[in-house]
């Protein structure tokens, strides 16, 4: 009977073959353990890296965090050579995520963008997020790891909700009271509220989801959703406060649907006691911030000046050249040919990412990148804790988290953590009618 790697497998260790000796099972198993949870620390500390320097304007952020993702991929693709075969997500969708550097290749190799040098740097950026997609996958592929590694998400976000509202009011611009940004008010380590609040959008749902589901633990992660809640509302991102207000909303909801009949009245009382108080704490440390901020952005001016003239350029850039696009990186300079309004600031990006892809890449690359992502929603709606990937989706229609290693360095590595989750519960699946299988083929061998 074949074993359900989903019990079997901690930390991306693969099973060992039939033919090797106990003790040569068992080296390998602990081998394979150590170099995944080293590769899993390596990989979320440069995320933490690249979060922490999100304000720095030099090009050596970004390239270090580039340089560190491909030394750690090499390594482990070294060390990791002898394995008959790495557990991968199944299924086409995954698969395309690996073809998006290439588009840029092929983009740079046929001549077809505008800005050759925009595109190699392009190329190495999205290289990167496909190695923490890839990495992602290889240390987490089962629910123990998973939950690891979702926790140490939370922890990372809590932080960096609570240095939001520390030095919301105080910091004048300067990152930990220290580290000038040039802005008039900064976000933790953004300067942009917008991708702060992309930040806190990936994770928010994961703190609610398990404050509905985890225990004793249950009111500490009430407290989180409503620390991380209140830091956007502060933050004063109008489409921000819209989605997390939206998240919280599902979340909640799809916390009753769920546990509406539970097995044990313990968890009734749990449940219920949870889905009061976390808007109740959301609402407290709402009030504390204040809505002011927010209340003001909402009132000052229209929220789709600039973005709705760069979308209907980036548009009509996409039916220019459909097949090829003008090179990823390129929309600054293609864009000025296309501009269907002047205005007196610098347009860097086209603030709906979907856009911009199709821009940049032409159909085919939207479609590398848009359908991973879509093929994804469906199971964040099984696992709510990821349903934050889709909130950032969303928000990419009116923004840019993309372009930000410090939001989409995450949100490659929640969607590499969506895709693991459907391969578990197919395997489990397999695994049952398996079972099923063999145990009528033994009803019916008793019964001759």
């Amino acid at each position: 009977m074949r074993k359900n790697h989903e019990t079997e497998v901690e930390w991306g260790t693969m099973p060992a073959t039939r033919d090797l000796p106990v003790q040569s099972k068992s080296q390998e198993g602990a081998k394979g353990r150590r170099l995944n949870v080293v590769t899993c620390s390596m990989l979320i500390l440069l995320l933490v890296f690249t979060t922490s320097t999100v304000f720095v304007n030099e090009v050596w952020a970004i390239d270090s965090f580039q340089i560190g993702i491909f030394a750690i991929t090499a390594i482990y693709v070294l060390f990791d050579i002898g394995r008959e075969r790495w557990n991968l997500a199944r299924g086409i969708a995954p698969w395309l995520v690996y073809l998006i550097p290439a588009w840029g290749v092929l983009q740079i190799v046929a001549h077809w963008t505008a800005s050759s040098i925009e595109t190699r740097e392009e190329v190495l950026r999205w290289g990167a997020l496909a190695a923490v997609f890839f990495l992602t996958q290889v240390v987490a592929p089962n629910r123990a790891a998973r939950e690891n590694v979702l926790k140490v998400f939370v922890f990372i976000a809590t932080v960096m909700a609570v240095l939001c509202l520390t030095q919301l009011f105080t910091s004048k611009g300067n990152v930990l009271w220290i580290f000038p940004t040039g802005y008039p008010d900064v976000y933790a380590t953004f300067p942009n509220h917008n991708n702060y609040a992309e930040f806190i959008e990936l994770f928010l749902p994961i703190a609610l989801w398990w404050a509905l589901r985890d225990g004793w633990r249950a009111w500490g992660y009430a407290l989180v959703s409503g620390v991380l809640y209140a830091s956007v509302i502060g933050a004063a991102s109008r489409a921000g406060a819209i989605i997390c207000t939206v998240e919280f909303l599902s979340v909640l909801i799809l916390g009753m649907i769920l546990h509406r009949r539970p097995k044990k009245d313990r968890l009734l009382h749990l449940t219920t006691a949870t889905l009061i108080v976390v808007p109740m704490l959301a609402a407290v440390f709402t009030f504390i911030v204040g809505w002011q901020r927010i209340s003001e952005r909402f009132q000052r001016f229209d929220p789709q000046v600039a973005r709705r003239e760069f979308f209907l350029s980036a548009v009509d850039m996409a039916k220019q050249r459909p097949l090829t696009g003008y090179g990823l990186g390129t929309f600054p300079e293609a864009y000025q040919q296309h501009a269907i309004k002047d205005f007196p600031f610098y347009a860097n990006h086209a603030h709906n990412d979907w856009a911009e892809f199709a821009a940049d890449g032409g159909v085919p690359f939207f479609l590398l990148l848009f359908i991973p992502f879509a093929v994804a929603v469906p199971i964040a709606f099984r696992h709510p804790w990821g349903m934050g990937l889709v909130a950032v989706m969303l928000h990419a229609c009116v923004d840019y988290p993309f372009p930000r290693p410090a939001v989409s360095g995450w949100m490659f590595a929640m969607l590499a953590l969506l895709y693991m989750a459907r391969t578990s519960d197919r395997r489990r699946q397999e695994s049952a009618q398996h079972s099923g299988r063999e145990s009528a083929g033994r009803v019916v061998e008793f019964s001759r």
